[in-house]
């Protein structure tokens, strides 16, 4: 679980046009990218973070249906 989180958090710190809306208006109010990654992290379930997760780092010719 922590890597997963970790590996998120460096993921969205280095490509932050990928955060929702509500989060990269966070950073345009002041918000540090840091801080508004942590709370986008913060905001996913389990589920959808492992989801995310896998879909960044497995290789889309390695998934199984």
């Amino acid at each position: 679980a922590v890597n997963v989180i970790n590996e998120l958090f460096y993921y969205y710190t280095d490509h932050k046009d990928e955060l929702p809306e509500e989060f990269s208006r966070l950073i345009a109010e002041g918000d540090s990218v840091e801080r508004a990654v942590c709370d986008y992290i913060a905001c996913m379930t389990d589920q959808y973070a492992t989801n995310t997760f896998n879909n960044l780092t497995i290789p889309k010719a390695w998934s199984v249906l």
